[in-house]
């Protein structure tokens, strides 16, 4: 899985989202597009997971598009319009309503020059998913929503080739580039946005629950619920995102740091997100009925407890098994494992390579 952070916080470098984040080189972006509730899907019916998926691909190109024009706004010196994001939200909302998991997969695969306004989505989809595991006020479902779209938005006024710098950053360029919280709660502030979770949200994504973050340094008796929430949901898709420095991990590798860190997340929170991603997340370890332990490979469109797995070591004996991909249909899976348990000191790279060998192209 390449180098793992350390337990007291991300490697450097992993607080940036290295999308492109320029301005557009056309004219001003002209007056919001209407967007209909039937291409948002807003009022359709649960369905299956694949339907789901699809759902999600058009609200997420809709809900991106609307990220990227509140950016633009903000270059050209325009005020944040939160009306003209409401209906994107309330249709990731219904989305993660219907399926808590298809939006959120949909989102894992970013393209480079979009990084940004992808992730900008993807933690709106996992915010709003998170609050309804929690059980938060449904009446707070837009605020979240909102705070997820607009966490980063303080990147818009942070130089491009900063943000892009694909190596190490000084002491000076580190301290920049975590001005984008006051940054952003400062937009939002200025264009008027008078939502408590959403300043609150953009201002404190990046503190821990130990007061080690930034940029106030506050720790789990002063941080707001919705602060943990946007922490655990950012760090989650930014590792498990494609970057320009580091492979991305898989949704079990990144579950099982974040669940071995200490100081930096809300353990309360942090369980209620690992069970919204679901029983069998891609690349957590499992034993199957037949004791055999394999790694979860993908997970079917319509059967999220039975996934493809990739077996490759016999339970009963610790001896390897030649790697081989197989549905739990036939061998239903008996329990999730940890990997210190068998003695696989050299498990994360295993799991990268049976993910790379077996996993969807």
């Amino acid at each position: 899985m390449g180098d793992l952070p350390s337990s007291d916080g991300l490697n450097a470098g992993e607080w940036r989202d290295l999308g492109s984040v320029e301005a557009p080189s056309a004219s001003p972006a002209s007056a919001p597009r209407r967007l209909s509730a039937t291409r948002l899907h807003t009022n359709a019916r649960p369905a299956s997971l694949a339907v789901e998926r699809d759902r999600a691909r058009e609200i997420v190109g809709l809900a991106k598009d609307s990220v990227t024009e509140t950016f633009s706004d903000i270059r050209f010196g325009r005020k944040i319009q939160a009306a003209n994001l409401a209906p994107v939200v309330s249709a990731i909302a219904a989305s993660v309503a219907r399926s808590p998991t298809a939006l959120p997969s949909v989102t894992r695969f970013k393209l480079h020059d979009e990084y940004t306004y992808f992730h900008s989505v993807a933690v709106c989809g996992l915010m709003l998913a998170l609050g309804n595991e929690l059980r938060l006020p449904p009446e707070l479902t837009q605020e979240i929503g909102l705070a997820g779209l607009l966490h980063d938005i303080g990147k818009a006024r942070i130089d491009a080739d900063l943000l892009n710098k694909p190596g190490p950053l000084d002491l000076d360029e580190y301290a920049r580039v975590q001005a984008h919280t006051l940054r952003g709660y400062e937009l939002l502030r200025d264009s008027g946005i008078e939502s408590e979770i959403a300043l609150d949200v953009c201002l404190h994504h990046h503190e821990r629950i130990d007061g080690g973050g930034y940029p106030s340094g506050i720790s789990q008796k002063t941080l707001s619920i919705h602060a943990r929430m946007a922490a655990v949901c950012d760090v989650f898709d930014a590792v498990t995102s494609n970057r320009a420095y580091k492979r991305s991990w898989s949704p079990g590798a990144a579950l099982d740091w974040m669940m071995g860190t200490t100081g930096h997340f809300d353990p309360r929170v942090l369980r209620a997100f690992r069970a919204l991603l679901g029983v069998f997340p891609v690349g957590a370890l499992v034993r199957l009925e037949s004791q055999r332990l394999a790694v979860v490979i993908d997970e079917p469109a319509d059967s999220p407890t039975t996934p493809d797995v990739a077996v490759f070591l016999c339970a009963n004996t610790k001896r390897e098994l030649a790697p081989v991909r197989i549905a739990t249909r036939s061998d239903p899976i008996v329990g999730l494992e940890v990997a210190a348990k068998w003695g696989l000191a050299d498990f994360e790279a295993k799991r990268a390579w049976l993910l790379d060998v077996f996993g969807p192209a």
